[in-house]
């Protein structure tokens, strides 16, 4: 899985507040993220997301950043 936004070096992650309701939401959020991944379930749709990916030719690798 990718980094998240708590992962991500400072420059990288402008639009993220580093302290407050709104850090904390995100937080929650990546942390619930982060627990449903370890699931079955979130497995299976890590799975199914990358089967999608390639079959389209991976048009995330191919944007600009």
């Amino acid at each position: 899985m990718g980094a998240l936004m708590h992962e991500l070096p400072t420059e990288e992650r402008t639009d993220f507040p580093a302290a407050g309701a709104r850090a904390r939401r995100w937080r929650r959020f990546e942390d619930g993220l982060r627990a449903w991944l370890g699931t079955c379930d979130g497995q299976f749709h890590t799975w199914r997301a990358r089967r999608l990916l390639e079959a389209d030719g991976d048009p995330l690798s191919a944007a600009p950043r």
